[in-house]
């Protein structure tokens, strides 16, 4: 009797710790459940965030999140990474993201964060597939861009030119595949210029297309077949680099690489450690040049050349000095202007003319290299002005004044 009771009471007790060890794994669960929903899935600039399937988007003017319009709870932060979502409210185009709900996607946008415009990019209007797989996503200004893949792995882009409210499909003489990659680059803060790369069969190399919204051919091609791969192109940094930078690896995932630099016009790609030893020359060059220059102003004599404009004690109007004296002087300043200002008017000489005219006094002749053209016109002088032009209209005029005879300024014109 005794053993059935010991039994009886270890099955009990057993029991009492499986539905405590259930109703505590529960427990557990839910609270699991609960701390994942209330989970806030920030983009990398706290721009945005991602929660219980709920998107919530940063009003810069008002400092805080309100909610954008769709069922987002398909889309994770990975969905939004380069220009697949704008959430900058400075920007032309708005703010805009996308998002899938029943394997159909909606654009959803909004430039007031109150008033949002939902657009299915699903219908048959626009074209993109059920079940598509968005690559990329742009607007800015009049035009827009979206490069998708199917359902069969087959790409399409479509273009916009009016603001996103119309899209056509953009018909490409080759074929996209989910290894192209569409990408606009920013310089100066601006969104400016579209790449699209397209890998041949075996990845080894790629073709680079250049966008340029507003040619008729949207897709021009860069001849970049000299380098056997490269990845997306990024600006040489700098605030006034033009220049594109391409990384060369023997396949698409070799990222010990060589970078080649060169212009969107230019066939010619150079390695960059030559392009920066051509350009720390060139910086050596030009600090002699500007030394150089600056040493000529420095050294006009001042016997000939106003130099001190704002001590200049002559306020006489009499003609001291004869226009063929004049015209003498005026040689120096032509010599002058053709070593470092300008040449034209002086070995073309096709139409020469001299005569007295009131003019300001101006630093044509004194300006260091770095300063501005300045006009001293707090006083007028009559002077002798001397010019010679060449045929195709570009000359150079020289400044004599009537009474001192020095030259108190100069033009140039034309091209």
């Amino acid at each position: 009797m005794n053993r059935i009771l010991k039994v009886v009471s270890l099955v009990i007790l057993l029991s009492l710790a499986c539905f405590a060890t259930y109703k505590g794994t529960s427990y557990f669960l839910e609270k699991k459940i609960q701390r994942e929903k209330n989970f806030k899935s920030y983009s990398f600039d706290k721009s945005f965030y991602l929660q219980n399937g709920d998107l919530y988007v940063l009003n810069d003017a008002s400092n805080s999140y309100v909610k954008v319009p769709g069922d987002f709870s398909q889309m994770s932060m990975s969905d939004y990474w380069n220009e697949n979502y704008k959430s900058n409210s400075k920007t032309t185009g708005g703010i805009y993201f996308y998002y899938k709900s029943d394997n159909k996607i909606y654009l959803v946008r909004t430039e007031n964060f109150k008033d949002w415009s939902t657009k299915e990019l699903t219908s048959e209007e626009i074209g993109v597939p059920e079940n598509a797989k968005i690559k990329y996503v742009r607007i800015s200004g009049s035009y827009g861009y979206i490069f998708f893949i199917d359902e069969n792995g087959k790409g399409s882009i479509l273009k916009s030119s009016t603001s996103g409210d119309y899209w056509g499909k953009v018909e490409t003489s080759f074929d996209l595949n989910d290894n192209c990659e569409l990408q606009f680059l920013n310089q100066f803060g601006m969104t400016v210029d579209g790449f699209l790369t397209v890998p041949n069969v075996d990845s080894s190399k790629c073709d680079l297309y250049f966008i340029n919204n507003d040619s008729e051919q949207t897709f021009n091609k860069i001849d970049v077949s000299s380098l056997h791969y490269y990845h997306m192109p990024y600006y040489l940094g700098g605030s006034s680099s033009s220049k594109i930078v391409l990384e060369v690896g023997k396949d698409k995932n070799d990222f010990d690489v060589e970078r080649f630099i060169g212009d969107i016009s230019s066939n010619t790609w150079v390695p960059s450690e030559q392009y920066f030893e051509d350009l720390e020359k060139e910086q050596d060059d030009a600090t002699l040049f500007i030394s150089n220059y600056n040493k000529m102003v420095d050294d006009l004599d001042d016997k000939i050349f106003l130099k001190d404009f704002e001590n200049y004690p002559i306020t006489s109007y009499d003609i001291k000095i004869s226009q063929n004296q004049a015209k003498n002087i005026a040689e120096i300043g032509f010599e002058e202007s053709a070593k470092r200002i300008a040449s034209e008017g002086i070995t073309d000489t096709e139409k020469e003319s001299q005569k007295i005219e009131e003019v300001y006094p101006n630093n044509y002749f004194t300006r260091k290299y770095y300063e501005y053209d300045k006009t001293y016109n707090t006083y007028k002088r009559k002077a002798y002005v001397f010019t010679k032009q060449n045929d195709m209209g570009n000359g150079v005029s020289v400044f004599v004044d009537v009474y001192s005879g020095l030259i108190i300024g100069g033009d140039a014109f034309g091209d």
